[in-house]
């Protein structure tokens, strides 16, 4: 019993202290307080905006796939382009726009006065870096042609006597 009751304590302390983010009305909320606005463009492409106005990361949807899911049916990966803007660094990710919304928050890589950490953007942009692109990349430059030429067919017949 006192096992059971360790562990429920322990749940709701866990679920207390986790921050809530919600997508509403523009406004990107942490715990009911505005942290960032965003704006959505073309259905999924989103651009997230500090308090100042200024547009610090854009994320872009990048359909490879036959459908509009993040997870295609045909092998071929759909996820997002995730630019901060002004340091020419990107990251790729297989998820939906709030839980990329929530990696961004909970890596702490946007200041309080809606600036960037550099190295908490550089160490994001290790951990996630760009696996889709690269492997496209990758696969479209090794497309080797091989030619393979003929000697032409000289008539008559073709003894080797010996060595």
């Amino acid at each position: 019993m006192k096992k059971i009751i360790t562990i429920l304590v322990v749940l709701v302390s866990f679920l207390s202290f986790s921050q809530k983010i919600k997508l509403k009305k523009e406004e990107v909320l942490v715990d009911d307080l505005v942290w960032l606005k965003y704006e959505k463009s073309n259905g999924f492409d989103l651009s997230l905006i500090n308090l100042s106005g200024e547009e610090i990361v854009f994320l872009k949807f990048v359909k490879q796939g036959s459908d509009n899911m993040i997870f295609s049916r045909d092998g071929k990966p759909n996820y997002f382009e995730v630019s901060f803007l002004g340091l020419n660094k990107k990251i790729e990710i297989r998820n939906f726009d709030k839980e990329i919304i929530t990696i961004i928050y909970k890596a702490k890589v946007i200041k309080e006065d809606g600036t960037f950490d550099e190295e908490k953007v550089n160490r994001l942009v290790e951990k996630y870096g760009t696996p889709f692109s690269d492997e496209s990349n990758k696969s479209s430059n090794n497309t080797n042609t091989i030619i393979i030429k003929e000697e032409p067919r000289r008539s008559g017949v073709n003894i080797n006597i010996g060595r």
